[in-house]
């Protein structure tokens, strides 16, 4: 049996999970998910490949329902997802539809009649799926680091400059999960808009509101500050973050997130499964390169399989008492991407001036090195490429 003939059902509830069994008669595996994870239930869906998803509403919390209906739609269009009740509301199924559901199925209602609406949604779905998987082109690129006094920020800031000079013609976002309304990355910034609005209110995101509201920093470049609210909402933010940042996908063609090492479990759990990237920055300090194999470990079932995943040493001077790269690569347990020395001096002068590096009169040794990163970087993406 392939995993094309596999269905998906979001739901907490018992008697909603029994139903569904004894109604389909063993004529498809069902695969059932808690409501609470959203990044579980996308990982599950593109685990099994699935082209029906069904999810159960709790009539004390529709809205749940409703933004797991509206972020899975969103992230694939082809895909059918059906609400499931137990008992009809009217408001509830007009929600439904307009959150982008194709059906609403209600507990206790003839399994035949089930049955023949799920044969065609399914034949209705597969050809196209297929279609849409094989052009399918993640977009997102996440800095992070195992420690949070490794400076992140900097190395993502010129990681995308270095995509809009490379790729003139591409439509590139920079995100600084860091920054405040004010900045993002080490730079000023003009915007009207952070991901909090966005999170607030995630219907009005469309391409005149980014042309009106990003300030576009050089052609075909934008920033976004994007520290989030506080993580006691949950559930919510993790629903709410993944639609946006499909959101963003689909009007960007490449995304650099820095992600603060103190939210990079949610990030990475949230969106992790759209990232093309990973490069994770330390210091040549073996302690942070363990944590960084830990950290690394612990979110492979979070990336996907074409994810490249890479690490980058910060502050690396050389000399005795200090490790070597390949006893680094060894311990962190994927290639290093290239080294950069400390030269505090220079990157000051950039940051305090709040400029991109490039910038900066003259050419330090840091930025030769950044540079050597940089084309490194770049020639390996176009090589896995092709």
């Amino acid at each position: 049996m392939s995993t094309e003939e596999i269905l998906v059902c979001v739901s907490d509830d018992i008697g909603i999970r029994t139903w569904l069994e004894r109604s389909l008669q063993g004529a498809w595996p069902v695969e059932f998910v808690g409501s609470s994870d959203l990044s579980r239930i996308t990982r599950l869906v593109s685990a099994t490949g699935t082209g029906v998803v069904m999810v159960s509403a709790d009539e004390n919390d529709p809205g749940k329902a409703l933004r797991i209906i509206s972020a899975l739609t969103k992230a694939d269009e082809d895909l059918v997802v059906v609400s499931v009740v137990r008992r009809v509301a009217q408001d509830f199924l007009l929600q439904s539809m307009r959150a982008g559901a194709r059906d609403c199925f209600v507990a206790s209602s003839d399994g035949e009649e089930l049955r023949r609406r799920i044969i065609e949604f399914r034949s209705g779905t597969s050809s196209v799926r297929q279609r849409s998987e094989s052009v399918h082109e993640d977009k997102i690129v996440l800095v992070t680091s195992a420690s949070p006094v490794v400076d992140t920020r900097f190395f993502a800031q010129n990681l995308t400059f270095a995509t809009n000079y490379y790729h003139p013609e591409a439509r590139v976002l920079g995100l600084d999960t860091m920054a405040d309304d004010r900045h993002a990355f080490y730079l000023d910034s003009n915007n009207r808009l952070t991901l909090e609005n966005l999170l607030r209110n995630p219907d009005s995101l469309d391409a005149s509101l980014i042309e009106t509201a990003l300030e576009e920093y050089l052609p075909n470049l934008r920033f976004l500050s994007g520290q989030l609210p506080t993580l006691s909402e949950g559930e919510e933010l993790n629903t709410d973050l993944f639609i946006v940042m499909r959101q963003l996908a689909s009007l960007f063609d490449r995304i650099i997130v820095n992600v603060d090492p103190a939210v990079a479990d949610f990030w990475v759990n949230t969106v992790g499964l759209n990232a093309r990237d990973l490069v994770m920055l330390i210091h040549p300090v073996v302690e942070q390169a363990h944590e960084a194999r830990r950290r690394l470990d612990s979110w492979q079932e979070c990336l996907p399989s074409s994810c490249a995943q890479s690490f980058l040493l910060d502050g690396f001077e050389g000399g005795r008492g200090v490790p070597s790269m390949a006893e680094l690569e060894r311990a962190v347990g994927i290639k290093a991407l290239g080294a950069l020395p400390l030269d505090w001096t220079n990157r000051l002068s950039a940051i305090n001036a709040g400029i991109p590096l490039h910038q900066v009169p003259g050419r330090s040794n840091y930025q030769r090195e950044l540079l050597k990163v940089l084309k490194r970087y770049e020639a390996d993406r176009i090589q896995d490429v092709a």
